[in-house]
């Protein structure tokens, strides 16, 4: 077995080469990005998960339910819009969680979010709204990217 490694692409800054010049300002080393001395607020009010889809559509994520106080009785509906999926407590829902506490995502709700089992998917929980958003693998980088 051979191990390939990549050479690190790193100009050359020393004195008197032209190739590393894009490198430096006017002989100067380039300023430092400033630095917050607070971190950023973290909403306390949306939790993030990643779980994965069996083969009958559930997604197990029992902490997340328990911080919404989702119980089997808690009616649902699932939206898609965009790709994404759309869970929310609903008085008039259809849908309900399993007695284990699962979301059980329908046939229907997979196909439209082009999901299959075993995917891994990123579930957003808006406690605030009630609304678990499922987030496929295919949209993790576009949404993260963006956030």
């Amino acid at each position: 077995m051979t191990i390939s490694y990549s050479r690190p692409i790193v100009p050359d800054t020393a004195p008197g080469n032209t190739r590393g010049a894009s490198a430096r300002i006017a002989g100067q080393p380039l300023p430092l990005i400033p630095v917050p001395v607070s971190p950023p607020q973290r909403l306390s009010n949306v939790l993030y998960s990643i779980a994965t889809v069996d083969d009958r559509g559930r997604v197990a994520d029992r902490q997340m339910a328990a911080a919404l106080n989702w119980t089997a009785a808690t009616r649902l509906s699932i939206r898609e819009h965009d790709g994404l999926l759309a869970v929310a407590a609903d008085p008039h829902g259809v849908f309900k969680l399993t007695k284990q506490g699962h979301v059980r995502l329908p046939a229907d709700a997979r196909r439209a979010g082009h999901l299959s089992s075993g995917d891994r998917v990123l579930l957003v929980a808006h406690l605030d709204h009630q609304t678990v958003t499922v987030f496929p693998p295919s949209r993790w980088t576009s949404w993260c990217c963006r956030h």
